[in-house]
């Protein structure tokens, strides 16, 4: 029978004299009183304390060797308590990434208890989240388009920053030939140099499978390899092109044996406590990067009169031709021209003509830039 009720009886730490108190569990409680009153005495180090050291005591031998022996309060009884955690008085920042969870500690708690005791559910299907088999996982592989070259590698770095060349030559002296990074595969007899303050994404290709060689044994052992070094976790992809080293991989696939939807096959990663923080880039909002907040405009607001160009200050707050600076005017104008080139509009086209004349794409490249498809010369 589970107690509703937390009983101290004779507490006697610091200035406390003999106090007897009945606190309900499962709410929240406020001991208030002028200084000097027992407050902490009763809160830290006597309520905490002994769910502290009940904690410790539970643990095996071997773990309490590590942890010390933790003394008993002055305090004849305290029952219907369980093991605790205490949070401690800070002061808050103006760092939007600190927050009540982050500076009290408790948000790291929360993490761990996800990540290692939560049960997932497919986006898709709302299904549970389950084992899957190494037979299982070669069967979806060998369903995969019959007319593409699969690759299967084991993605050994997720996300972390270091040049890896002792983790290159270990996969060398193994016997694999290639190793994928950040997007690019490459030779382990010739591996990149790396930048060590960026993060980085490795993964060893472990069976390069053309389509007529696409067997059930030679797939089944692939699999059984990659999930070994990949800690449960494999990665297929798919293309077209027989060189290893001519073009890019056009799909990646996500395959785990512990991680995936018995109904749908998508498999999952392993969850982990960074994929629940907002300050890891393996948990953070893309939109946002883990803020909270988007920062952006309104383009109705911005160009409140679309027949004007952007030379005459269709966006306002650039202002007109005869307003900008000179180097302002440097900058836009040679913006301008490569743009022009690049649409293959008539020369002055981005800048002279009006708003509402330019394509969707010209207006995308003034309001939000460009992206990496687009290949300029200078």
């Amino acid at each position: 029978m589970t107690t509703t009720e937390i009983k101290v009886k004779g507490a006697r730490e610091h200035n406390l004299r003999n106090v007897n108190l009945t606190l309900p569990r499962g709410q929240l409680i406020c001991f208030s009183g002028v200084s000097g009153s027992g407050k902490s005495s009763l809160a830290f180090d006597t309520l905490y304390a002994e769910g502290q050291r009940r904690y410790v005591e539970s643990l095996s031998n071997y773990a309490r060797q590590f942890m010390g022996q933790m003394p008993k309060p002055d305090v004849d009884l305290v029952s219907g308590l369980s093991p605790s955690i205490s949070i401690s008085q800070k002061s808050s920042g103006n760092n939007p990434r600190s927050t009540v969870g982050t500076i009290t500690e408790v948000y790291d708690f929360l993490r761990v208890l996800f990540a290692r005791v939560g049960t997932g559910h497919c986006p898709k299907c709302k299904c549970e989240i389950t084992a899957q088999s190494f037979d299982a996982i070669a069967t979806r592989i060998k369903e995969l388009p019959s007319d593409a070259t699969v690759w299967i590698l084991a993605p050994l770095i997720r996300g972390q920053k270091g040049v890896f060349k002792d983790l290159f030559e270990d996969l060398r002296k193994q016997g694999f030939t290639r190793a994928r990074v950040d997007g690019t595969t490459y030779t382990l007899s010739d591996p990149p140099l790396l930048d060590a303050t960026r993060r980085h994404d490795v993964e060893v290709v472990v069976d390069r499978i053309e389509p007529q060689l696409r067997d059930r044994g030679r797939v089944t052992e692939a699999v059984q390899t990659a999930l070994k070094l990949g800690d449960t976790t494999l990665m297929v992809s798919l293309s077209e092109v027989n060189d290893p080293q001519a073009g890019p991989i056009k799909k990646d696939i996500l395959y785990s044996s512990k991680y995936a939807c018995g109904s749908c096959g998508q498999s999952f990663k392993p969850p982990t406590p960074q994929l629940f923080s907002f300050n890891s880039p393996q948990g953070m909002c893309e939109a946002c990067d883990g803020l909270g907040r988007l920062y952006t405009f309104v383009p109705e607001l911005l160009i409140p009169d679309d027949s004007l160009s952007v030379k005459k200050g269709a966006i306002s707050l650039l202002g007109s031709w005869s307003e900008m600076g000179r180097y302002r005017r440097h900058v836009y104008q040679g913006v301008a021209e490569a743009m022009d080139k690049y649409f293959e509009f008539e020369k002055g086209t981005m800048l002279q003509s009006k708003w509402s004349d330019l394509s969707d794409q010209a207006k995308h490249v003034w309001l939000w830039g460009t992206d990496e498809s687009m290949q300029f010369t200078w």
